[in-house]
């Protein structure tokens, strides 16, 4: 399995992905320093991955960041763009 692929995954599917294949791993959070952005703390993906040893994956995830109000209602098709 080339774990590369797992970077940009949602971390559910990274992990559903390494028990397939029988992998250990690990998880390292990092926060948003900022305090201006709010993050949605059951949206995780990988940032990063690389391996430990010969069986262990470390998997980097962060947060992604909460959309405002009118984002939400763009990206659900509410408010179009001119």
């Amino acid at each position: 399995m080339d774990i590369r692929n797992l970077i940009g995954m949602p971390l559910r599917y990274a992990i559903s992905a390494l028990r397939e294949k029988n992998m250990a791993y690990t998880i390292e959070r990092t926060v948003s320093r900022s305090h201006f952005f709010p993050c949605e703390e059951e949206n995780s993906y990988v940032i990063r991955v690389k391996q430990i040893d010969d069986e262990t994956v470390c998997l980097l995830v962060n947060d992604t960041m909460k959309h405002s109000d009118s984002v939400s209602r763009v990206l659900q098709g509410g408010e179009t763009q001119v």
